[in-house]
């Protein structure tokens, strides 16, 4: 849960999302306009910082992360 969490205070905080019912753990970040493709850059160098891990463009094609929950997963396989 708290790589949700994380995930979560940084996106509200860093993308002006304020208290939107509509932004769950599930919402689509980029479906739903809270996130851009520039925004999708910060979330991957904010991950690849904050928990030493790389995300490559493989991950990318591989894994959907559209949402906090699939970001979420990435996250935990890269860690292991």
């Amino acid at each position: 849960m708290e790589i949700k969490e994380t995930l979560y205070n940084f996106l509200s905080e860093n993308f002006g999302i304020d208290d939107d019912p509509d932004f769950t753990y599930d919402a689509h970040l980029f479906d739903m306009g809270f996130v851009d493709s520039l925004g999708a850059t910060e979330i991957i160098l904010f991950i690849e910082e904050h928990w030493d891990i790389e995300i490559t463009q493989r991950d990318l094609i591989l894994y959907p992360m559209n949402t906090i929950e699939e970001i979420a997963e990435v996250i935990e396989r890269k860690l292991g």
